[in-house]
C-alpha cells in the first residue's frame, strides 16, 4: 500500500531529523514487515538496493554481511546477538530506541558506522527503523595507529618498569563500547590474572571489581582528572584475588580521539609495603606522642601537687593567711626583688582574744579567725599586700607601695574588721575589734616587726580598736 501525502511528509520530517551533514547514506524501512521503503544511495551515487535486487531488509543483511563471499566485518554495539527485524524488535520492546553496528569492509578498506532509531508508526502502529551511515575510517584508522603506538609503548617499557613491580595499563573509554583495558605482563600480574585469556573488557572488569568501596570515590576523581587535565594520580585500596586488600600508587595521562572517546594509559605500582611501613611509623610516633602526652601529665600533676604542698607549706591552714615561714622566706630573699618594695609594715591583734574563747568558746574563737583572715586577703589582693598570722591571734601586714598611704591604710583594717560585725557582747563595741601598729621606716626590714609590734601594744593601751604610728610615738 502507498503512503499518503501527510504520511510521506511526516517521514520526510522524521528523516530530516537524522540527517546529518557527514552521512554516507540514510534510508528508513518497515520493521514489523521487513521491507525497505527506500532506495539505499551513497554519497558517491552507488545504488545498494538496486545491486542487491532485494527489497527486504533480512534478506539484505543476510547477503552483505552473513554471505559465504561477505568482505565485510561487524560488531553490534548495543548488546544484541545478531541484526535482523526480530532482533531490532526485541530491542525495541526492551525499551532500546538507537542501535549501532561497525562494518569494516576489507576492500575497500574502509569503516562505517550504522545508527538505527527505532520509532513507531502512529498510523500504521508499525515498528519503524531511520537508518544513518557514517564514514568513520579516519578516526578509525587514527585509533589503530593510537592502538598499535600504545601497545608497543606497554611492550617496551614493561621489562624495565617490572623490575621495579611497576605495570603499565592502557584503557580505552570510547562511546557506546564498553571500557578495555590492555595490561603488560607485570600488570596483569599485579592484578592477579597471570596468563588467563581474558579480552581487554574482561581485563577491566576484573581492575575496577577489585577497587575496594571505599576507595571507589577517589578513583572516579582519579579518572575524571586525567580526562579534564591530561593527568592524574591517585593512591587507593585495591582487592587482590589471593593477597587480599593491597594500597595501590596508580597514575596517568589521557588523550581524546576525535569521534570516538578517550584513551587513558598509565602504570600501576603495590606501595603496600611502603604504606605499612609508614603506617607502623606513624603508629610509633602516636605511640610516643601519647606516652610523652602522658609523661607530661604526670610531671603536671607532680607540679600541681608540689605547688599545692609548697601552698600549704606557706600558709595558715586555719585562716588561709601566710604563715610566719613565708614571711621570713620573703624578707632573707635578695634575689626576687620583692622585699625592696616594701614601704611599711602593720601589727594588729583582735582586741580581748582570749576573753572571747573563754566566754563564746574555741570554736567561736576560730570562725573569728577565718572570717578576719578571708577579709584580710581580700583586702591584700586589691591594695598590694601580703597578710600573715603572726601568731595566735596576731596578723603581720607588709604593704609593698600601693595607692594608698600608710595612715590611709590603718585606718582602713581597723574599719575593715569593724565593718565586719562579728558580734560578742562582752565588749562595750558589741563587736570584735582590733588593735593596730604600723610603721613606714623600711631601712631594716626585720625591726620593722619590732616597730609595728610596740606601736600595736600602744594602741591597746590607748583603748583598743585604734591605729598608732611608731614614728608618732617618738615625737
Amino acid at each position: 500500500m502507498s503512503k499518503t501525502a501527510s504520511e510521506m511528509d511526516q517521514h520526510q520530517y522524521k528523516m530530516a531529523e537524522i540527517l546529518f551533514d557527514d552521512a554516507y547514506y540514510t534510508y528508513e524501512f518497515d520493521v514489523t514487515t521487513g521491507m525497505i521503503g527506500s532506495e539505499i544511495v551513497g554519497r558517491n551515487g552507488y545504488n545498494y538496493t538496486k545491486a542487491a535486487t532485494v527489497c527486504s531488509f533480512d534478506d539484505m543483511v543476510q547477503r552483505v554481511l552473513y554471505g559465504n563471499n561477505s568482505n565485510v566485518e561487524f560488531t553490534i554495539d548495543s548488546g544484541m546477538q545478531e541484526l535482523s527485524c526480530a532482533a531490532l524488535l526485541k530491542a525495541y520492546e526492551e525499551g532500546k530506541r538507537r542501535v549501532e553496528i561497525k562494518l569494516h569492509s576489507k576492500q575497500p578498506h574502509a569503516y562505517h558506522r550504522l545508527t538505527y532509531l527505532l520509532d513507531r508508526d502512529e498510523q500504521t502502529g508499525h515498528i519503524m527503523a531511520y537508518v544513518l551511515c557514517q564514514d568513520i575510517t579516519d578516526t578509525e584508522k587514527q585509533w589503530i595507529r593510537e592502538n598499535s603506538c600504545a601497545q608497543r609503548e606497554l611492550e617496551d617499557t614493561d621489562s624495565i618498569l617490572s623490575c621495579a613491580g611497576v605495570g603499565i595499563w592502557h584503557i580505552t573509554l570510547f562511546d557506546n563500547e564498553k571500557p578495555s583495558m590492555k595490561a603488560s605482563g607485570k600488570m596483569r600480574e599485579l592484578l592477579g590474572i597471570g596468563d588467563e585469556e581474558l579480552s581487554g573488557e574482561e581485563i577491566y572488569e576484573k581492575w575496577y571489581a577489585g577497587i575496594k568501596p571505599s576507595s571507589l570515590p577517589s578513583v572516579e576523581a582519579s579518572v575524571t582528572g586525567m580526562i579534564e587535565n591530561g593527568i592524574s594520580e591517585n593512591t587507593y585500596v585495591w582487592v587482590h584475588p589471593i593477597l587480599g586488600e593491597r594500597y595501590v600508587r596508580c597514575g596517568g595521562t589521557s588523550q581524546y580521539i576525535e569521534g570516538k572517546g578517550y584513551i587513558l594509559r598509565g602504570y600501576h605500582s603495590d606501595v603496600s609495603e611502603t604504606i605499612n611501613s609508614d603506617m607502623k611509623q606513624k603508629q610509633l610516633l602516636a605511640d610516643a606522642l601519647e606516652e610523652t602526652k602522658k609523661q607530661k601529665q604526670l610531671l603536671q600533676q607532680a607540679l600541681d601537687n608540689y605547688k599545692q604542698a609548697d601552698y600549704d607549706r606557706r600558709r595558715d591552714f586555719l585562716t588561709g593567711l601566710r604563715n610566719r615561714q613565708d614571711m621570713y622566706e620573703l624578707l632573707q630573699d635578695d634575689l626576687s626583688g620583692k622585699r625592696d618594695e616594701i614601704n611599711a609594715m602593720f601589727m594588729m591583734d583582735i582586741d580581748n582574744f582570749k576573753m572571747l574563747n573563754d566566754n563564746y568558746g574555741h570554736v567561736a574563737g576560730d570562725e573569728c579567725l577565718k572570717k578576719i583572715g578571708e577579709a584580710l586577703i581580700h583586702y591584700g589582693k586589691a591594695n598590694d599586700m601580703y597578710f600573715y598570722r603572726y601568731g595566735g591571734e596576731e596578723m603581720l601586714g607588709i604593704s609593698f607601695g600601693g595607692k594608698k598611704t600608710p595612715d590611709e591604710v590603718a585606718q582602713e583594717l581597723v574599719s575593715l574588721i569593724y565593718d565586719l560585725q562579728l558580734r560578742r557582747d562582752d565588749m562595750e563595741t558589741g563587736v570584735v575589734t582590733v588593735s593596730l601598729g604600723y610603721t613606714s621606716d623600711n631601712s631594716h626590714y626585720e625591726k620593722m616587726i619590732d616597730k609595728a609590734d610596740n606601736a600595736m601594744y600602744r594602741a591597746k593601751s590607748n583603748g583598743k580598736n585604734r591605729a598608732v604610728c611608731f614614728e608618732n610615738m617618738q615625737k
